[in-house]
């Protein structure tokens, strides 16, 4: 069960929690993301003298991955406005995370992780845990939810990925230095909440998951990030959202269906409001039947991949 959970979460869909967990090792890619020639997936949404451009994204990336495009960055250029899950770089939103973690990622005083978990479970986290730069004893604290991300997120690092050369990333600083107007879907608090509020045995569960699949995960990631890359839809949808929605539906309704449900009606306010939008999320949630993509045409509207 929920098989490349770990992963998607930590490439998808809590963009703070990429912060600089350890600098990247410089590990040598089985691909060579140098070689990739890039042309990710981009749509336009015209009506009524609106223009949305909606874009996906990934939080971490191999920096030498050239994943930008002219019609990216001309897209970026005409954009009135940017739009982002939760804001994830200012100096408000990271004290605002200070704050949010020790409430919603911590156990309560005098539970444990290890308490929590199986004996399996807890071999398993000692022997990886050192792996990937992490002491067990310093993830004790944490809620399952939050050190099985932890753990993720560390590994994607020391794989060479990089949060500076992440989209977002990319695409706050250059938005930020023309000018634009930023807003965003979600508060750093409901983004978090995705998680912490998943039932605890399925934290637990996720965490485990992610323990044995760790040695998966290098090829897993070379899979989506290449999807994602060339815009293979088909291949991207399989490779970040297929397990979640076969096998943990409760989880793909909370970190996808819902959230996806929920932009829509703020989309819809971008065309009524008029001007041009550049829309960037997570690269999962405009793939599938239940995307972005495909709510916003089953209410009516037409969005055009470029």
């Amino acid at each position: 069960m929920l098989k490349k959970l770990a992963a998607s979460a930590a490439m998808l869909a809590v963009a703070f929690l990429a912060a600089p967990v350890m600098a990247p090792s410089g590990q040598a890619h089985a691909q060579d993301y140098a070689a990739i020639q890039a042309d990710p997936a981009l749509w336009k949404v015209e009506q009524d003298g609106a223009t949305v451009w909606l874009f996906g994204t990934f939080h971490l990336l191999p920096p030498e991955l050239d994943w930008r495009t002219d019609a990216v960055t001309e897209a970026m250029t005409d954009a009135d406005t940017v739009w982002f899950e939760v804001d994830a770089h200012s100096p408000e939103a990271q004290q605002e995370m200070g704050a949010l973690i020790p409430r919603l990622g911590l156990n309560p005083q005098g539970v444990t992780l290890s308490s929590l978990l199986d004996d399996e479970t807890n071999a398993l986290l000692a022997e990886v845990a050192p792996t990937v730069g992490a002491s067990p004893a310093a993830l004790e604290p944490m809620r399952p939810w939050l050190a099985g991300l932890m753990l993720a997120v560390s590994q994607i690092q020391q794989l060479g990925f990089d949060p500076t050369a992440g989209v977002e990333a990319v695409l706050n600083a250059e938005a930020r230095a023309a000018g634009k107007d930023f807003r965003y879907f979600e508060t750093p608090e409901q983004q978090l909440g995705f998680f912490a509020d998943l039932p605890e045995d399925v934290q637990v569960e996720m965490l485990a998951q992610g323990l044995r699949d760790m040695a998966e995960l290098p090829a897993q990631l070379e899979t989506m990030v290449e999807g994602w890359a060339t815009g293979d839809l088909s291949a991207l949808d399989a490779a970040i959202n297929s397990d979640m929605r076969d096998e943990a539906p409760e989880v793909y309704d909370a970190i996808i269906v819902n959230r996806n449900r929920a932009w829509i009606p703020d989309i819809q306010a971008m065309i009524a409001e008029g001007g041009t939008h550049f829309v960037a999320v997570g690269a999962g949630h405009l793939v599938g039947d239940d995307s972005v993509i495909a709510m916003l045409e089953a209410e009516g509207f037409e969005a055009v991949r470029q």
